[in-house]
């Protein structure tokens, strides 16, 4: 399926918000991968229309693991080093928060963690469904020197809620001083692995749809839909090698056979981890 790096979420930011209000949220932050495009929209919709304050973030892809910044203004580009890329979010006031500090198969900054000049860490992150992780950030924060953040790292409007971060009072900025504080507490669970598969297939046929859409010349002007302008860009036999991918992915009960393969491989992963045995190559998720 690589002829097409198929999008990790569909998903409108007016749905999105919507989600969050209907989950009892009083501010959610909008972080995606190396934009902050779908940020701003929500939060241009957000606590006029819903009554829930938007923060914008974004999650950017560093050399050295990924970095959320919170409370932001300006995209941050990807691929700078983590000190420059937090130098970066510190410019414009914001936040730095290590997203999944110990993931077995996301970009990760580990135990650089205690280096950096890092407000939070995800002690309880809800796309990864080993025992591994969430454990070994929730025993690095045991130094006091982070803020506890909860998110459920959601590509899906139906995982939105599923793990939050606990703070007292209802608005933006009280949850930036609490976090500043070291107040915050994580709260909820991990995304069950039916979701996390259904969040797939939807990913997959909203592409599908849009490829299809594209061959067909019903979509020929460019929008400020990056994902719209990925298919809008893609060659044919692009097109039809990303068609046939899917139509092997959907072949039952093939999510389910990859959803039980990726569990096994985080367990050997965990085992490899806890004797010290991991080969410490990057890592690449199967959910990520």
């Amino acid at each position: 399926m690589g002829v097409l790096r198929f999008p990790e979420s569909v998903s409108e930011p007016k749905d999105v918000i919507e989600r969050a209000r209907s989950a009892g949220m009083d501010v959610v932050c909008i972080t995606d991968h190396n934009s902050i495009a779908g940020a701003r929209k929500a939060k241009a919709l957000g606590k006029d229309l819903h009554g829930i304050e938007v923060v914008m973030g974004e999650e950017v892809s560093t050399a050295d693991g990924e970095v959320i910044g919170l409370f932001l203004e300006e995209e941050i580009p990807a691929k700078l080093s983590a000190v420059e890329t937090i130098e970066r979010i510190r410019s414009q006031g914001g936040l730095v928060i290590a997203p999944h500090p110990f993931s077995l198969h996301c970009p990760c900054l580990g135990e650089q963690i205690h280096t950096l000049d890092v407000d939070g860490i995800e002690v309880l992150n809800g796309g990864h469904i080993d025992n591994y992780a969430n454990p070994a950030a929730e025993k690095a924060a045991e130094c006091g020197k982070f803020a506890r953040m909860g998110g459920s790292d959601s590509h899906y409007l139906k995982t939105i809620g599923f793990t939050y971060t606990n703070f007292s009072g209802s608005t933006a900025e009280e949850l930036r001083k609490d976090i500043l504080a070291k107040r915050t507490t994580a709260g909820g669970r991990v995304i069950p692995l039916d979701k996390a598969i259904a969040w797939s297939v939807g990913v997959v046929l909203e592409s599908d749809r849009l490829i299809v859409r594209s061959m067909f010349g019903l979509d020929r002007e460019p929008t400020d839909d990056p994902i719209h302008n990925l298919v809008h860009k893609m060659k044919l036999g692009q097109k039809l090698g990303a068609l046939f991918g899917s139509f092997v992915y959907f072949l039952p009960p093939v999510p389910y056979l990859a959803g039980i393969a990726s569990k096994k491989i985080f367990q050997r992963r965990e085992d490899e981890e806890r004797t010290g045995t991991g080969t410490g190559l990057g890592r690449l998720g199967l959910f990520d």
